[in-house]
């Protein structure tokens, strides 16, 4: 998730109780559901390192506890002078750390639990990176209290909400969002799994959110000679023949050149569902442009998340560059 939800979903835990356990909870919480995203330093070595360690050691359970640890000694040192109850900043700041990694395998990026012994992705590809429904019911909960602080000066009463019951709420929202949504993600697999394609088999199928509909879809399907991407709406009749495909290059020699250059690997590395094409290109003369697309972000055509590889007749690199966005041509 990004990050306005991680601090707010923070601010619950603390309103929820975890504020009554050590100093400055709600400050520990916050920065613990942010922290494991410090890994967003290493775009001061570039795209490509970026790739390498995004969701990498510090969404891992074993760095967990080094991750709490950092913000727990910052907390510390703002109680300097004071006693401070160790374990329990501890085990407030866990909770942090745990709820966001937690929540990043909600979303099709998913993380690398398991580092460093193994890489193995985890995700449940069933909540959007910035979901709209999380952060409407978040935000209500965040201002809840002072609403209804609101409306008791003005009717005479004197009590007033903690923000707790509010933010409860909240928390068993998410976790029953994120199950229906897992729910109904499993339902779209099933729908993509149980077809054929162009008479052929699907080898790989997956499905990814899409804003606001949480019955809506979009699909992967890889079959032997081609990939496709669906409009998956649950509910409504499925055509498997609907979706847009794109076939499979079957000139390996160019696609196994591209991909050894140090932005593909990288690429690859970090990729799960790349799709993989090539264009014409008037420079050089005989060149080709390899084209590799992460289709959870967009479709090729889009090229939102894109490695660019133009290779000479001679299967040379001209030029190699990844970027998040549309590359220039």
């Amino acid at each position: 998730m990004e990050n306005l939800t991680h601090s707010l979903t923070g601010v619950m835990l603390a309103r929820a109780g975890l504020n009554r356990l050590c100093p400055r909870a709600t400050l520990l919480l916050v920065i613990c559901s942010n922290f494991p995203d410090a890994d967003s330093v290493t775009t001061l070595w570039g795209r490509v390192a970026y790739l390498d360690y995004h969701r990498h050691l510090t969404h891992a359970l074993a760095m967990a506890p080094v991750m709490t640890l950092l913000p727990v000694l910052f907390v510390r040192w703002l109680e300097r002078g004071k006693a401070f109850p160790w374990m329990m900043a501890m085990v407030v700041g866990m909770v942090g750390t745990l709820a966001h990694i937690g929540m990043d395998a909600w979303n099709n990026y998913g993380v690398r639990l398991l580092l460093p012994f193994s890489g193995e992705w985890f995700g449940m590809d069933s909540v959007m990176l910035v979901d709209a429904w999380i952060l409407v019911v978040l935000g209500l909960a965040l201002v809840g209290p002072w609403l209804s602080r609101l409306v008791g000066s003005e009717i005479g009463s004197k009590q007033g909400s903690t923000g707790r019951g509010w933010a409860i709420c909240a928390l068993l929202f998410l976790l029953a969002w994120s199950g229906g949504r897992w729910i109904l993600h499993e339902r779209a697999v099933e729908t993509l799994s149980a077809r054929r394609y162009g008479g052929l088999e699907p080898l790989r199928v997956a499905a990814w959110p899409t804003p606001f509909n949480p019955f809506r879809w979009t699909g992967y399907v890889s079959t032997e000679e081609f990939w496709m991407l669906h409009d998956v709406r649950l509910g409504l009749p499925f055509d498997p023949e609907a979706g847009k495909a794109y076939y499979k290059p079957t000139d390996a020699a160019r696609i196994n050149a591209a991909k050894r250059t140090p932005e593909a690997m990288g690429f690859l590395r970090f990729s799960q569902y790349p799709v993989w094409r090539m264009v014409p290109v008037t420079e050089p003369e005989g060149g080709v442009a390899v084209e590799g697309v992460d289709v959870r972000f967009g479709t090729p055509e889009e090229g939102r998340f894109q490695v660019r590889v133009v290779l000479d007749q001679n299967l040379q690199v001209v030029s190699s560059k990844f970027a998040y966005g549309m590359l220039k041509r």
